[in-house]
């Protein structure tokens, strides 16, 4: 049964998205900014996870599509009508603490967890919608991200909560096979807020703080980089960095994040750029995996 929604969450997922690639391009769309020639490439495409996650973990424990749907619905309004940094985080704080009210009526979590589940969604969801910008970066790394929590919980004998990471994981394979480079679709935020969202609240429930901090540690590094070199910036003020004529993006100086740090000691194509910053995903995933043993 479990393997059964696995495939279909996957097989669903790409289904839709193809049909959403064939649709939003006449309706919503952008252009790839690191592509020699501008490519207009539909939008949005988090949709189809969103739907596919919403139909599949229902069949295991619908409440916890809340955090799916909540943050997915913000991320549908954020994409058409380009919510301010505060707007979304204040839409993101009173969605966390309408969810943790939820979980705590069902005796999930304690009065406390109502708190932790809201910052949670509040910061992870941001988090994980800042490290993008680049084919396939995003979904990549909260798929490598949701399989090291559903590693850990296993582990750890919470297999709900490992079932439904996979089911989660699953329906963003699904996405990712037309947002890899060259991407066919963007995911939109609609794609990366629920990413945040779920794993936040899966670290909440089950108390699997350390082991999930680590394994976000990218999304920290990365804001955290932003931050310091540029304090809190606008979606406008995030500049792409720059292709040149070998096809290798460069840094040329402004405000710093993981992506451009790299850049910045070696300049190289995206799939490059995309890959060493999966493979840094996959190390503190591990790294994740292997504390929780010993704590």
């Amino acid at each position: 049964m479990v393997v059964i929604l696995i495939i279909l969450s996957f097989l669903f997922s790409v289904v839709l998205c193809y049909f959403l690639m064939k649709k939003m391009i006449n309706y919503k769309f952008g252009y790839d900014l690191h592509k020699s020639k501008k490519v207009k490439v539909p939008e949005m495409g988090g949709l189809a996870p969103l739907f596919s996650n919403v139909l599949f973990i229902s069949f295991i424990n619908a409440i916890f599509t809340l955090p799916i749907i909540a943050s997915g619905i913000i991320g549908v309004i954020d994409d058409i009508a380009k919510l301010s940094p505060k707007e979304k985080l204040i839409l993101l704080f009173i969605t966390g603490l309408i969810i943790g009210t939820l979980f705590y009526k069902y005796s999930y979590i304690d009065l406390f967890g109502i708190f932790l589940i809201a910052i949670g969604i509040t910061i992870y969801s941001n988090l994980t919608n800042m490290l993008a910008g680049f084919n396939g970066l995003e979904i990549g790394i909260g798929i490598i991200v949701t399989i090291s929590m559903s590693i850990i919980l296993f582990l750890n004998n919470h297999i709900t909560g490992s079932i439904l990471s996979l089911i989660f994981a699953s329906s963003y394979f699904g996405l990712l096979i037309f947002n890899k480079y060259p991407a066919k679709i963007f995911p939109g935020d609609v794609g990366t807020l629920p990413i945040g969202a779920f794993l936040s609240v899966l670290a909440v429930l089950y108390k699997e703080y350390i082991p999930f901090l680590i394994i976000t540690l990218p999304y920290i590094i990365d804001a955290s980089l932003k931050y310091i070199s540029a304090g809190v910036m606008s979606r406008d003020e995030h500049k792409p960095t720059t292709l040149k004529e070998d096809g290798k993006l460069y840094y040329l100086g402004g405000y710093l994040s993981l992506p451009r740090l790299i850049l910045k000691f070696k300049p190289m194509k995206e799939y490059q750029l995309v890959l060493i910053l999966w493979i840094i995903g996959i190390f503190f995933g591990i790294l994740g995996i292997i504390t929780s043993l010993y704590i």
